[in-house]
């Protein structure tokens, strides 16, 4: 090394460093910090939590029937409206922005704690294993699967394949 980096160069800090991988390790200019795949891969992810939206739009279609379902519930018998219309909105909403990939971090994070709410509920307070919507709803399974899958996405972000990335110029 040959010193203390001037703060006002303009260069990768990466390349301060007296590193001989620098040299040739790229044959057309410099590498890209990921490829065009990782931001193919995030968009699958991203688009995978599309069926929520099915389930919200179950439970918007009749809403008095979920009320009343959530309302049997545990945590949904103190303000069984308020917790309904919360769980609706979150299935219906948060997907979206996430498989769109508008303001992905904080929605995928919230769509993250509701599933690690639905699979807390379906694990320590079950009761027939089906929950939110009735048959062919949500069960602890799906809960955690498409916790694995939106977790994820609230640490990496979006990708460059997404509105996120127009809307922070290419930021991440």
């Amino acid at each position: 090394m040959t010193g203390r980096a001037d703060p006002e160069d303009d260069g990768d800090f990466h390349r301060e460093v007296d590193d001989p991988w620098d040299e040739g390790y790229a044959f057309t200019g410099p590498v890209e910090a990921h490829g065009r795949g990782l931001d193919f891969g995030l968009l699958l992810l991203r688009l995978a939590v599309l069926p929520l939206v099915a389930q919200g739009a179950r439970a918007a279609t009749d809403m008095a029937a979920f009320t009343a379902q959530v309302s049997g519930t545990t945590l949904g018998s103190a303000a069984p409206d308020v917790v309904a219309w919360g769980v609706m909105v979150g299935l219906v909403a948060l997907p979206v922005l996430v498989a769109v990939g508008l303001f992905t971090r904080p929605a995928g994070f919230l769509l993250a704690a509701l599933m690690a709410s639905v699979w807390s509920v379906a694990v320590f307070l079950p009761e027939d294993g089906t929950l939110l919507v009735g048959a062919g709803g949500l069960t602890a399974q799906s809960a955690l699967l498409l916790l694995g899958i939106t977790l994820p996405l609230a640490f990496t972000g979006a990708g460059r394949l997404s509105v996120d990335s127009l809307r922070t110029a290419g930021r991440p």
